[in-house]
């Protein structure tokens, strides 16, 4: 029922039954006596009782906090833990910190290397032909999120070994619920739950091709004009490519080659078939073909073989594609209101919800940029993004606590217990110092005693 009519359900109900079934029983020695105190329990649905009996273990791993290593080191212990059912725990070597913290800071830095350009897993937007400026350009950053490269499929082991990784690391983020801070593509997420995802026609020009083509087409349909006037119009249509309008066929180079390869025929003996009007329509459906099927057959199957590692992949029909970016990715522009602030943070030892201390960062939260939101959340949580439903559904919720010590005036800073979403602040004397403070706290890495 839940893969077959999901819409019979609401999401918090398929969660908890996706929660409670899709990882196979943990705790082997409940026995009848647990399954039968279903009967006995006030909850009609019995999803309290299945989530007693799908609790998993906890195990710990150490990894140094190195990011020429880090990948490697993250491939194998997910290789080594992928078909374990416990949970897994991260630590970084030479640093204090334990539990959700490290583990959510974990998966964010692999997160982060995993969309590096010169892996050659992701569409990009530019040719390479640029000297990188500074670091954040050696990685994919599209406005559409990521989706993966369509290659041609020989020799590209080291591509697909990645996809393999991948899926298994979604799926380990989903047995522990954590959330990973990658943009994925909602595209992507389509191919995942196996639909047919939205073509990106913004490449090279091929909605404009297309337009030309279906335009040729009526007017060679056009029954009120003569041989030799649809020619004549014919002739006169011209393409818009890189601000010069052009016959198709003087683009010159442009064959049965797809576009971004030099080697790459999309039928046999391309490098020798002219684009043209007549062909056009011929070409952008292999192209496309080529983009959802052909070129990423292999990085696909890997992707589902390394996922199933960990679950079925099956076991994602009962979600729609948004539901399951969520799921998986959080809110990547997280949002808050006052309301909000005030409602779902806990203000304790030395904090009110009336004091001002309390109230000028409630102010200064509502003032945070976009991405400021997002290393404020990094800070205090270890992910960047925030849980389905925002702020409400932090678990557990943020607490502010007043940090007092010999060094808590205005010239100290923030410090957090990330685990448990525990803010301890020095009760500085304005807005603008907090902001100041917090955010550069910010932007310190490493977990270490506070």
């Amino acid at each position: 029922m839940m893969k077959r009519y999901p819409f019979l359900f609401n999401f918090d109900v398929r969660n908890k039954f996706f929660s409670s079934t899709a990882f196979g029983p943990a705790s082997r020695n409940l026995g009848m006596s647990a399954v039968a105190s279903l009967a006995r329990r006030d909850d009609p649905t019995g999803l309290h009782d299945l989530i007693q009996l799908g609790r998993l273990r906890h195990e710990r791993v150490k990894v140094p906090r190195d990011d020429a290593t880090l990948l490697d080191w993250a491939v194998n212990v997910l290789d080594v833990h992928a078909e374990k059912k416990s949970i897994l725990e991260v630590e970084f070597m030479g640093e204090e910190g334990t539990g959700l913290g490290p583990t959510l800071e974990f998966y964010s830095l692999v997160a982060a290397e995993l969309q590096r350009k010169d892996l050659a897993m992701w569409l990009v937007d530019d040719n390479f032909t640029h000297k990188p400026r500074d670091k954040s350009d050696h990685y994919v950053q599209r406005p559409g999120g990521l989706f993966p490269a369509p290659l041609p499929q020989d020799n590209i082991d080291e591509v697909v070994g990645l996809f393999g990784f991948l899926g298994t690391l979604l799926a380990k983020c989903l047995q522990d619920s954590r959330l990973i801070d990658l943009p994925l593509s909602t595209s992507f997420i389509k191919l995942i739950c196996r639909e047919s995802p939205i073509c990106p026609q913004s490449q090279v020009g091929i909605s404009k091709l297309v337009a030309l083509s279906d335009e040729r087409d009526e007017i060679m349909n056009n029954g009120s004009l003569s041989d030799a006037e649809k020619t004549h119009k014919v002739e006169g249509l011209l393409l818009d490519y890189n601000g010069t309008k052009c016959k198709v066929e003087d683009l010159g180079g442009l064959n049965f080659f797809l576009f971004s390869f030099t080697s790459y025929p999309l039928v046999e003996g391309g490098e020798r078939v002219d684009l043209t009007l007549q062909n056009a329509r011929q070409y952008v459906d292999l192209t496309i073909n080529f983009y959802f099927e052909l070129g990423l057959r292999k990085q696909m199957a890997a992707f589902r073989d390394g996922f199933n590692r960990v679950f079925p992949i099956t076991n994602l029909l009962s979600f729609t594609k948004d539901e399951l970016h969520l799921k998986l990715c959080g809110d990547q522009t997280p949002q808050w209101t006052r309301d909000d602030v005030i409602a779902y943070t806990e203000p304790k030892l030395g904090f009110t919800k009336d004091s001002t201390g309390f109230l000028h960062f409630v102010n200064v939260m509502c003032d945070l940029s976009g991405s400021e939101r997002k290393s404020f959340l990094q800070f205090a949580t270890g992910c960047s993004s925030l849980p389905p439903g925002g702020l409400a559904n932090l678990s557990p919720h943020l607490t502010i606590v007043k940090k007092v010590n010999v060094d808590s005036g205005d010239g100290s800073y923030p410090s957090v217990n990330t685990c448990v979403h525990y803010l301890k602040l020095p009760d500085y004397s304005s807005e603008a110092i907090l902001k100041e403070r917090l955010l550069a706290a910010t932007r310190e890495k490493g977990f270490h005693l506070n």
